[in-house]
């Protein structure tokens, strides 16, 4: 279970391909904030990454590109 302040590497998935952030795959980050739950369309995590991309840290990444398949 991935919850606040655990470090996290992004992995590939369908949904970060969709949103075009596929640059952010095998990059390290926080999690900031759990938008998991049961009654969100778009699950995911606020996370701050250690090395900024386009100018930020604070990214939205799916659930998906976070969460081992377990």
């Amino acid at each position: 279970m991935t919850k606040k302040n655990d470090i996290v590497e992004i992995k590939p998935s369908d949904a970060l391909s969709l949103m075009r952030l596929n640059a952010l795959i095998g990059r390290e980050a926080t999690i900031t904030q759990d938008l998991t739950s049961i009654g969100r369309i778009n699950k995911g995590y606020m996370v701050e990454l250690t090395e900024p991309y386009l100018d930020e840290v604070d990214w939205f990444i799916p659930q998906e590109s976070i969460d081992d398949e377990d």
